[in-house]
C-alpha cells in the first residue's frame, strides 16, 4: 500500500516536467504571435502616414512658392524697397507703388518740369517750370496710389516718389526708422537737407527715393522705377587727398551731359564750369556725380570741375576737409591768393562727343546710362526674330556710334527684347530674347576688335511703356533696348 503511491508519483513526474517544457514554447508562440499583429498594425498605420507625408509635403511647397516672392523685400525691413509704375494719362499722372515699408508710412509722390531739376541743393518753387507733389499713406500690403496732374510741357519731366523724415511721419514709423530715417539702408538711401533749418547734423535726414525721367511724347507712357546702379564702396572716401575721375562728356545737340565719380563724402557740392557757363550736383552715396546743362559749341573751351568746402556745405563736408578747405592736399589744390581759401580744381581738355542715332532711334540719358530704343517694325517682321535687310542699316549707324561717340572703349552693354501682351508670356519671353540675341550678334560682327561685352535679356510683355489697350500703345511697346552703362 506504501509502494503504490511512490509508483505513481514516480509516473506523473515525466507528464509534469513535459508540460513545464512546452509552457515556454507556448508563451513563445503566443508572444510571436502578438508581435506578429503589433508589427501588422505598425506597418498599416505606416502605409496610411506615408500616404498623409506626400500631400503634406506638397502643401508646404506650395505654400513656399506662393511666399517667395515676398520674401525679397519683407515688410518693415530697414533696407528700403521702393517701386511701381508712372502711368501717363492725357491729363494725369498716376503712380502705382509698391514697397516693403510698414503701413502707415506717408510716401511724397513728386512732379518737376525744369533742366535743372536733379541738381539744387535746396530747390524751390521758382527753380522750376513745373512742381507739384502730393502725399499718400502706405497701405497693409505695403502699396500705394496716387494722382497728379499731367503738365503737358515739351520738356525734361521727372517724376519721383520719396519717403522722408522731413515733414509728417506718424510716432510708429518714427520709432520704426529713426527721427531722421538714420536706420534706413540699401541702395534707395539719400541724405539730404531739412528745408527748414541750418547745415547742422541736426538738419540732415536720410531719404529712400526712387524717380524716373522722361520727355513726354504725343503716345501717354508707362515706366517702371528702376534700383539705383552703384558703384562698388570706395576705400578712400572722406580723404583730404580728394581725386576726381571723369568717365563720360556727351552731348545731344541740345545737352551736355557730364558723368564722373571721387572720394568726395556724400552731399558734397560740386560745380562745373565752361567759360559763362555753370551747372551744380550733389555728389552721391557711392561718389559718383551727373551734370546736365545747355549745349553751346565752343572750340578749344575746357570744363572745370570745382570743389569748394567754403561754398555753401553741410556741416560735415566742412569739418571733413575744413571751413576753408585747409585739410585738402594733393594735385589739384588751388590756393586763393586773396584769402588763402583752398579749392579742388579738376580740368578736362577734351571736347564732348556728340551722340549721333539714326532718326528712328529714340535717345535717352540719365546721369551714367545711355538707352537708345528702337521699335521692333524696323528690325523685324512681324513674330520673326531675322534681322530684316533695312534693319542691318540702322544697326550698322548705332555701331559706328558705340565705336565713336564714347570716351570708354570697354562698354558693357545690355540689349533687353520687349513684346506686347498678344500671345502667351511664355512664348513672348522666348521670342523677346531671340530679337535681343539677333541685335546682340549683329553688333559683335560689326565690333569685332572691341572690348564691349553685350548681354541679352528677354521681358516679353512685363515692362510695357505704353498703354496695351491701343494699336499705338501695342507698336510701341514692341521694341528692343540698347543699355550702354557708362560705370
Amino acid at each position: 500500500m506504501n509502494k503504490a503511491p511512490y509508483y505513481l508519483f514516480l509516473f506523473i513526474i515525466p507528464f509534469f516536467l513535459l508540460g513545464c517544457s512546452m509552457l515556454p514554447t507556448f508563451n513563445k508562440e503566443k508572444e510571436e504571435k502578438e508581435v506578429a499583429e503589433e508589427v501588422e498594425e505598425n506597418n498599416e498605420a505606416t502605409e496610411v502616414k506615408e500616404v498623409e507625408e506626400p500631400e503634406e509635403s506638397e502643401v508646404e511647397e506650395e505654400t513656399t512658392e506662393e511666399e517667395e516672392p515676398e520674401s525679397l523685400h519683407t515688410q518693415g525691413d530697414y533696407d528700403i524697397y521702393i517701386g511701381g509704375e508712372v502711368i501717363e494719362t492725357e491729363d494725369k499722372i498716376i503712380i502705382e507703388g509698391e514697397s516693403n515699408l510698414i503701413p502707415g508710412s506717408r510716401v511724397v509722390g513728386e512732379v518737376s518740369v525744369g533742366k535743372n531739376v536733379r541738381y539744387f541743393i535746396n530747390p524751390t518753387v521758382k527753380d522750376f517750370d513745373y512742381l507739384a507733389d502730393t502725399s499718400e499713406i502706405v497701405n497693409d500690403d505695403g502699396t500705394f496710389y496716387m494722382e497728379l496732374e499731367h503738365p503737358n510741357l515739351d520738356q525734361e519731366t521727372e517724376v519721383s516718389v520719396k519717403f522722408h523724415f522731413d515733414g509728417q511721419q506718424n510716432d510708429d514709423v518714427i520709432r520704426h526708422y529713426g527721427d531722421r530715417g538714420q536706420k534706413l539702408e540699401g541702395p534707395y538711401i539719400y541724405k539730404h537737407q531739412g528745408e527748414v533749418g541750418g547745415r547742422g547734423p541736426d538738419n540732415i535726414y536720410q531719404k529712400a527715393e526712387v524717380k524716373t525721367i522722361f520727355t513726354p511724347e504725343k503716345e501717354k507712357a508707362v515706366r517702371q522705377f528702376k534700383e539705383p546702379d552703384w558703384y562698388e564702396e570706395i576705400d578712400d572716401i572722406g580723404d583730404s587727398r580728394v581725386w576726381i575721375e571723369v568717365d563720360e562728356i556727351n552731348d545731344d545737340g541740345e545737352y551736355f551731359y557730364v558723368h564722373g565719380r571721387s572720394n568726395l563724402i556724400e552731399g558734397s557740392r560740386v560745380i562745373i564750369k565752361r567759360q559763362n557757363q555753370e551747372a551744380e550736383a550733389m555728389v552721391n552715396p557711392d561718389g559718383s556725380f551727373n551734370f546736365k546743362f545747355d549745349y553751346e559749341y565752343k572750340e578749344d573751351v575746357p570744363f572745370k570741375i570745382v570743389f569748394d568746402p567754403n561754398d555753401y556745405q553741410w556741416n560735415i563736408v566742412e569739418e571733413t576737409y575744413g571751413a576753408k578747405g585747409q585739410k585738402l592736399v594733393g594735385n589739384l589744390v588751388e590756393t586763393n591768393e586773396y584769402n588763402n581759401n583752398q579749392t579742388i580744381v579738376f580740368e578736362i581738355e577734351h571736347e564732348s562727343q556728340e551722340i549721333d542715332v539714326p532718326d528712328n532711334v529714340e535717345l535717352e540719358i540719365d546721369g551714367s546710362e545711355v538707352t537708345m530704343l528702337v521699335p521692333d517694325n524696323i528690325l523685324f517682321d512681324y513674330d520673326k526674330y531675322e534681322l530684316k535687310k533695312e534693319a542691318k542699316e540702322t544697326l550698322k549707324e548705332i555701331s559706328k556710334t558705340l565705336e565713336s561717340s564714347f570716351n570708354k572703349k570697354d562698354l558693357d552693354i545690355t540689349i533687353n527684347g520687349h513684346t506686347d501682351n498678344k500671345g502667351s508670356k511664355e512664348y513672348n519671353e522666348k521670342l523677346s530674347k531671340q530679337r535681343a540675341d539677333e541685335v546682340k550678334k549683329y553688333f559683335e560682327s560689326q565690333l569685332k576688335a572691341s572690348e564691349i561685352q553685350f548681354t541679352t535679356e528677354g521681358y516679353g510683355d512685363t515692362k510695357p511703356i505704353a498703354s496695351n489697350d491701343t494699336e499705338e500703345g501695342q507698336a510701341k511697346n514692341r521694341r528692343v533696348e540698347i543699355i550702354i552703362n557708362l560705370k
